[in-house]
């Protein structure tokens, strides 16, 4: 009898449970994520050559954070086709390409060139011959350097003189561990925090920098100096893929509802890897916590704006 007691109560607390999810599902308490799929610009691409990143080509990447192994590709021509792939599955409509000249004759009208290790005169004359939108990367955090150091002012004067922003690296600087299997031994956590640009900004107030990778980890000195500084953006790129998605969630979440979701942009750090491409790309849209049109904006309106397109430009990017 016991035993015919117990089953009855199950079947009814069955029942039970399945009338409240239907009342739920009734109810429209579902969390549904709505999907963006307008155009995108990515302000943060690689393009290589045999002599420019040649090393990197069939190094495969693991990343012990999710692990999960990115599969490098094995040369130049693979590195380009499979990019320009991921742009068109993406919609990808523009590129801000470090050392995009490599790839601007293939896809002019989708590579912006962003000129980085290069001469002080070298990068003002593809500005005067109108090839450069940006400098960058900037990344002294691989020597040790920062930001604030005189051996950077002469690239952010450059810079504002020339009315050209700036990108500029900081954390994560290579792989998890990378200091002590990838010769990147003069990297130091202590030079990561985005504080470092604060005198730099001040000193040159025209000047648009932004923070790549997002000023990962140091969310609460990310907000003060956005609040600080209204011309400071930053990107996500490759916080974006090598981040477990929670937490790039939590970061991004923190931005956003400080009131700067304005001023994320979208990136990817694409480098040998084009898996990462599509990674990226479902972080942001995996969010439910953004609405629609704060992903238009992370994804393609800030990156507009700071790139000061035109308003017929962003109309006929949208338009494609």
């Amino acid at each position: 009898m016991k035993i015919k007691i117990f089953t009855l109560f199950v079947f009814c607390f069955a029942i039970h449970s399945c009338k409240n999810d239907t009342q739920n599902a009734a109810s429209g308490t579902e969390t549904v994520i709505e999907l963006y799929n307008g155009p995108i610009i990515d302000m943060h691409i690689h393009a290589y050559n045999k002599d420019i990143g040649g090393m990197m080509f069939g190094m495969d990447h693991p990343n012990p954070l999710k692990n999960e192994t990115y599969k490098g590709v094995h040369t130049p021509e693979e590195q380009k086709a499979e990019t320009f792939k991921k742009f068109e599955k993406h919609n990808i409509v523009l590129a801000l390409t470090s050392d995009g000249q490599i790839w601007f004759e293939d896809a002019p009208d989708k590579i912006l060139i962003s000129g980085r290790n290069m001469p002080l005169d070298s990068l003002r004359k593809m500005a005067e011959n109108g090839n450069l939108y940006a400098i960058g990367e900037l990344n002294p955090f691989y020597g040790g350097i920062t930001a604030d150091d005189d051996s950077q002012k002469p690239f952010f004067d450059l810079a504002e003189e020339l009315n050209l922003p700036v990108g500029f690296h900081i954390m994560p600087g290579g792989p998890p561990g990378g200091i002590y299997h990838m010769g990147m031994d003069r990297v130091r956590v202590r030079n990561a925090n985005p504080k470092q640009l604060e005198e730099v900004l001040v000193s040159h107030p025209k000047l648009k920098v932004y923070v790549m990778h997002g000023g990962w980890p140091y969310l609460d000195d990310m907000k003060a100096m956005l609040y600080a500084h209204p011309q400071l953006y930053l990107d996500i790129a490759a916080i974006d893929w090598i981040l477990p998605k929670e937490e790039l969630h939590n970061f991004l979440k923190g931005l956003v509802d400080s009131g700067f979701g304005n001023r994320i942009m979208f990136g990817t750090d694409q480098m040998v890897w084009p898996e990462t491409i599509d990674i990226a790309v479902d972080a942001v849209n995996s969010a439910d916590f953004l609405t629609i049109e704060q992903k238009e904006d992370i994804f393609f309106d800030n990156a507009a704006e700071f790139l000061n397109l035109s308003e017929e430009k962003i109309k006929e990017l949208k338009s494609e």
